[in-house]
């Protein structure tokens, strides 16, 4: 299991342009599901499609904090582990 953590972890760190994108991948992501958030307060009436469709802009929008967070830790963090380990 550590073994596995560790290649992953190495394989992340080391392709930063790829984390970029992650992040702005999900920084979009969750953009996109704040909208479909205040589309459903401001447009729809009082409703099961407002909460669906509420319920929906708040998974995408937690799915795109994790996605960010998975980019920004593939940037620092795993890129600050890769360069230690590497050198040794």
């Amino acid at each position: 299991m550590r073994n596995a953590i560790h290649k992953l972890a190495m394989k992340m760190g080391n392709n930063p342009r790829a984390a970029l994108v992650k992040m702005i991948q999900g920084g979009l992501v969750f953009v996109f599901g704040v909208l479909i958030l205040m589309v459903a307060d401001r447009v729809l009436l009082e409703s099961l499609q407002q909460e669906i469709l509420a319920l929906f802009g708040l998974i995408l929008a937690g799915l795109g904090v994790i996605w960010t967070f998975v980019g920004y830790l593939s940037m620092s963090v795993l890129r600050i582990y890769h360069m230690i380990k590497k050198k040794d």
